[in-house]
């Protein structure tokens, strides 16, 4: 075998290697994390059932405000997941809030969904927050599925 080939088995064998020794600390940590998985799964569905409840009692804006508190109470990773279902959710079962989805642009829209973006994140107090697709996805793909529902 010539030295090259000898080089070229060697790297790919150390690369099958750390892709082992990856999966190997992803399922220890999965396994370890399992508990805590769980619970945040089943808080999860209890907050749908929750937005559900609060959104039939309410209309858009107030669903809003509600995810908003609750995205600033917790930007953790499982808190994001849960106040994006949250407002998804809640949005469904709201009644329309007069102007919600005036000015939202259309996801084709580049350039005009930036310039929304830009004023939303300063009108929600989100100027700085990295993480203000949680509130404003959910928002959008509302205010469009409204629209495109209602055009056909």
């Amino acid at each position: 075998m010539s030295k090259t080939w000898a080089i070229v088995l060697s790297i790919i064998g150390g690369l099958f290697l750390l892709g082992l020794i990856a999966v190997a600390g992803v399922v220890y940590l999965v396994y370890q994390s399992k508990d805590r998985l769980v619970q945040s799964v089943e808080q999860i569905g209890k907050d749908a059932k929750d937005a559900k409840e609060f959104g039939a009692k309410t209309d858009n804006e107030a669903c809003l405000k509600e995810a908003l508190a609750r995205h600033k109470r917790d930007k953790s990773l499982t808190g994001q997941i849960s106040t994006h279902g949250f407002l998804i959710a809640c949005l469904e079962a709201s009644k329309p809030s007069q102007g919600f989805c005036d000015g939202v642009p259309h996801p084709d829209e580049s350039m005009q969904l930036a310039d929304w973006t830009l004023k939303k994140c300063s009108d929600l107090g989100l100027q700085n927050d990295q993480t203000y697709h949680v509130i404003l996805i959910p928002v959008q793909a509302y205010c469009h599925r409204s629209k495109d529902s209602l055009e056909k």
